[in-house]
């Protein structure tokens, strides 16, 4: 990820973006990466996997419905 002033680019940021494309209306999606990250936090909860084409990368990509408790 390559920060420049208050923008940041790279290949982190392009897949955030398509992951968040793919979510429907009033869906939250994360990627496998960010659910790994999260970890065991008990303020989300993960749904099942699934796998989507994301634009620009190669191969189905995993993600995951996320409920935000607060």
């Amino acid at each position: 990820m390559i920060e420049a002033g208050d923008d940041f680019f790279g290949t982190v940021v392009n897949k955030a973006a398509r992951v968040a494309t793919a979510a429907e209306p009033d869906e939250i999606l994360a990627s496998d990466a960010t659910r790994v990250m999260i970890g065991g936090a008990q303020d989300f909860i993960f749904g099942d996997s699934t796998q989507v084409q994301l634009k620009g990368f190669e191969g189905c990509q995993m993600v995951n419905g996320l409920t935000w408790q607060t």
